[in-house]
């Protein structure tokens, strides 16, 4: 399925889940794949002075502090290095997320997993704990051309298998691109894919029984259509749920069927020179006990082929995310 798996960490001393099943996933296939650390910076004007890990004193990255971060990464994922395919371990200083997607171009991964990096954290290495974002994760998956799975407080099992695939759809470009993926992921594990779409119950008096069920009717026709050609032969179902808030009904919607891993696409949108992850990516990335993929809408790479950008990682565009945003109501169609 993968060809180059980058796995990103800010932790040092802890296990990191996206560590964890960037092994699991790389083992699974025979992958070759890659850590990468980036050193928290003590300084915006001078990237390479560094916070020492574990007493937060200011110092430089020289080489030899690298060296020393990097056999410490090794020693704490010894296990997993034993086991899983040939792994090696960048440490960078400078902006986590530009270091990533760096990173990425150069081994032509075409595939990243990172949690959902908080911009709170503990004193405790860095454990992640409910707060915003991060600049990390917005940063990469603002950026990148492929997948980038995000995994939060749970890993992937120790034989990672995708077997229930849950989409969410909302006819964008960027949603047809994350169908296409979430098709080859199935085909490759012979998984079932359910099609998720909100449809946004209004509060409007004059819109009654009659006109909600014609929507739910036309949105399911279309639907099937343009879907249909994407998902072949596979085993699917279409989810069409009337709701308020698309993060919570793609929750339950996900506890209902089981979802092993949500595929999520996003959208170009620049806000006076500034890019934004969305709220549902947000709060889904950040709260789904499943692994969540999450693809941009800019022109990518045929699925399991190589990295074609340069190897700076660095890309002309940089796409927000934002789903599920179509007129909508309350019916599952099988």
């Amino acid at each position: 399925m993968f060809q180059s798996i980058l796995a990103a960490t800010d932790r040092i001393s802890r296990p990191d889940p996206a560590v964890i099943s960037a092994a699991r996933l790389a083992r699974m296939s025979g992958t070759p794949w890659s850590i990468i650390h980036v050193l928290e910076s003590a300084s915006i004007l001078d990237r390479r002075r560094v916070l020492h890990y574990r007493t937060g004193a200011e110092q430089m990255a020289t080489p030899e502090y690298r060296t020393h971060i990097r056999r410490h990464l090794k020693t704490t994922y010894h296990d997993l290095l034993a086991w899983a395919p040939p792994c090696a371990v960048h440490v960078a200083t400078g902006f986590p997320w530009r270091e990533i997607s760096r990173q990425a171009g150069r081994i032509r991964a075409d595939l990243i997993v990172m949690g959902p990096h908080s911009d709170i954290r503990s004193k405790a290495d860095g454990l992640r704990v409910l707060g915003g974002i991060g600049s990390t994760f917005e940063g990469v998956v603002t950026r990148e051309h492929g997948p980038v799975m995000i995994v939060n407080q749970n890993p992937c099992r120790p034989k990672p298998s995708f077997k229930r695939i849950l989409v969410g759809f909302d006819f964008s470009g960027s949603c047809e691109k994350a169908l296409h993926f979430a098709t080859a992921l199935a085909r490759f594990n012979r998984a079932h894919v359910d099609i998720f779409h909100m449809l946004p119950i209004p509060p409007y008096p004059k819109y009654d029984r009659e006109n909600y069920h014609a929507d739910i009717e036309k949105t399911r026709d279309r639907m099937v259509s343009s879907c249909a050609s994407i998902l072949g032969d596979l085993p699917h179902r279409f989810a069409l749920w009337g709701g308020v808030l698309p993060d919570q009904e793609l929750f339950k919607c996900a506890a209902k069927y089981q979802a092993d891993a949500i595929v999520l696409g996003s959208h170009t949108k620049d806000r006076q020179g500034k890019w934004y992850a969305g709220s549902t990516v947000e709060k889904i990335s950040q709260q789904a006990a499943c692994p969540v993929f999450v693809l941009s809408d800019t022109p990518g790479l045929p699925l399991g082929a190589g990295r074609t950008r340069e190897a700076s990682g660095d890309s002309d565009g940089d796409h927000t995310i934002r789903v599920f945003s179509r007129r909508h109501a309350d019916a599952e169609i099988h």
